[in-house]
């Protein structure tokens, strides 16, 4: 599907998330002898780029896509957007049970698995279902004005808008 050029820097984010999941879900295969050293590797580079990426990418879209969606009616009567900041709690609150786990040193397996589930079905619900209602909910300035507003990752992909 074609995305909104004023949204690429979200499906950027995404497809970021998307491998961290595969990383954490490659790394629950991997044979059991090495799977805890690895797991817990694969599991602080995604928080590293939770704290780096993932954490901002929230709040942009509550931030800067919510307010813009605002403006058409009232979130509260949106089921995708309800849904979009109920994602963003239970992510938020698996990352915290995760870091906790790991600090304690205790196994961190179904913690990462269920991690590695929330982000690819909540990524896969933004682009399936977020994204194409606010295309076709914002009008092309309202669309223009938000992706001004958003960050990319790797600045050398970005796109004028």
């Amino acid at each position: 599907m074609k995305r909104h050029v004023a949204l690429h820097p979200l499906s950027q984010h995404h497809h970021f998330a998307l491998m961290e999941a595969l990383f954490i879900r490659r790394a629950l295969k991997d044979p059991a002898a090495g799977r805890k050293k690895t797991l817990e590797r694969v599991v602080r580079k995604f928080l590293r780029f939770w704290k780096k990426a993932g954490q901002q990418h929230f709040r942009e879209e509550e931030e800067v896509l919510l307010p813009a969606w605002s403006k058409h009616g009232r979130l509260d009567k949106e089921p995708l957007i309800m849904r979009l900041v109920a994602d963003h709690a239970a992510i938020r609150a698996q990352i915290a049970d995760l870091e906790a786990a790991l600090k304690a040193g205790q196994p961190v397996v179904e913690l990462s698995a269920e991690l590695a589930r929330l982000l690819h079905d909540h990524v896969r619900f933004e682009e399936n279902e977020v994204f194409p209602r606010a295309e076709r909910l914002l009008n092309e300035n309202e669309l223009a004005a938000l992706g001004q507003r958003l960050s990319w990752l790797h600045p050398k992909r970005s796109c004028e808008i």
